[in-house]
């Protein structure tokens, strides 16, 4: 319920976020009143010459409530105009935004704003729970009260560390619903260390000491047997008993080093994990890559928050990549690539929130998965395809040569993309 919330929560502010840098498309209306409310200026249309003021204001909670849903849904009537013209023209949508018409269409920006807001949402909503997902304390079966307490002290920090995180993520109003389930199963983890593992090294710790102790007994057994065996040699007494004495202490004593290696845990081999690894070449990197690793939990969630954080990170990494399309052909600006990259990565995000969305509600294998899949896989490119067509008014055959480049650079800029926020989850 809590992240249903949430996922509320963040549409709503990215409608807001989005609404706050769309301009108005020249809706509204006058309603009798001949100045202008907020600056005084003459009214001779439905917003103000001077201020830009609408003419029409509102003092009730059915218009304040209309102004959530318009935000949410209407873009001041723009939204449905531009929508279908992403979806089935967006090389048309396109070149008629960069060349000048502004206010029938949401701008890209605004739009992206929302899109990413809306794609976070829903993907935090389905997210599957991490219920069983344990908290990663492989070892403590065979560690020492020290180790215990030392793993117990990492635990306890872990948890102060997620408090914070969770803190900041709603002082920023971040999605962290799911930071409650990781709390819950540290606490738990902490519990089961406090109540089974600790109590556990401590039994292992004293049956450790008492093999010891059994084992230096048995050694010290078999040295005055053994000059018991040679002085009755030199004597020239029967050596048979104290022989077999001597070998019934030996494979006892094996059988005590076997057993206190078992109690010791000595020789198993933990799990691997992200902090055995070397191989980002730097030392430094390598160092907050361990630390990172010692909480998965934590780096999942740094990268989540980056990744919702930077997600305008794409736009400049993919417009130059666009531009290389195109650099020989100087009537287009940056300005038309970064208007391109951005209705672009808009529908890319649409697309991918309606294919989770089916995808989520529909069966493996079955008929409507299959087709969600296909989708998924060949419409982006068709998509790609007609935008650079209609947008840059090239022929067929250069718009197909560059939609294969254009999405193998698609896949280079999501690569720079995922590496700028792993690189910014480890280095925080």
């Amino acid at each position: 319920m809590a992240g249903e919330i949430e996922a509320v929560g963040d549409v709503l502010t990215g409608a807001a976020i989005a609404s706050a840098v769309e301009p108005v498309a020249g809706e509204g209306g006058v309603k009798g009143q001949q100045l202008c409310l907020n600056c005084q200026t003459p009214l001779t249309g439905a917003y103000c010459s001077n201020c830009g003021q609408k003419s029409h204001v509102h003092r009730t909670l059915r218009g304040f409530g209309h102004d959530i849903l318009h935000g949410v849904l209407h873009f001041d009537g723009k939204i449905w105009r531009t929508l279908p013209m992403l979806a089935w023209n967006p090389g048309k949508l396109t070149r008629r935004y960069v060349h000048g018409e502004r206010a029938k269409f949401v701008s890209p920006i605004a739009l992206f704003l929302f899109m990413v807001f809306l794609s976070f949402a829903v993907f935090s909503w389905m997210a599957p729970s991490t219920g069983s997902t344990e908290f990663n304390v492989s070892g403590l079966t065979t560690d020492t009260v020290k180790e215990v307490a030392d793993k117990r002290a990492e635990v306890v920090a872990d948890i102060k560390k997620l408090e914070a995180e969770k803190a900041q993520a709603l002082s920023e109003k971040q999605p962290a619903g799911w930071m409650d389930g990781e709390l819950a199963r540290h606490r738990e983890t902490l519990k089961r260390i406090d109540e089974e593992e600790a109590p556990a090294a401590r039994k292992r710790e004293t049956a450790i000491q008492e093999f010891k102790a059994e084992q230096e007994k048995l050694e010290t057994e078999i040295a005055q047997t053994e000059a018991k065996l040679a002085a009755a040699k030199k004597a020239g007494q029967p050596t048979k008993a104290l022989e077999e004495d001597l070998s019934g202490k030996r494979i006892g004593l094996t059988a005590m080093k076997a057993a206190a290696k078992l109690a010791a845990g000595e020789g198993e081999q933990k799990d691997w994990t992200f902090t055995d690894s070397s191989f980002f070449g730097s030392e430094k990197l390598n160092q907050l890559a361990q630390n990172a690793g010692k909480n998965p939990q934590l780096l999942l969630f740094k990268i989540q928050s980056n990744a919702y954080k930077f997600s305008w990170a794409l736009i400049p990494i993919s417009v130059p990549l666009v531009w290389l399309l195109f650099f020989w052909r100087r009537k287009f600006k940056m300005f038309d690539h970064a208007i391109f990259v951005t209705y672009s990565l808009c529908f890319m995000m649409a697309l991918g929130v309606l294919s989770a969305i089916i995808l989520s509600q529909t069966e493996d294998g079955s008929f409507v998965f299959v087709v969600a899949i296909l989708v998924l896989i060949f419409l982006p490119p068709i998509h790609i395809y007609r935008q650079l067509h209609h947008a840059y008014e090239t022929s067929r055959f250069g718009a197909l040569w560059r939609t294969f480049l254009l999405s193998n650079f698609a896949l280079l800029a999501l690569g720079l993309f995922s590496a700028l926020i792993l690189t910014l989850g480890i280095t925080s």
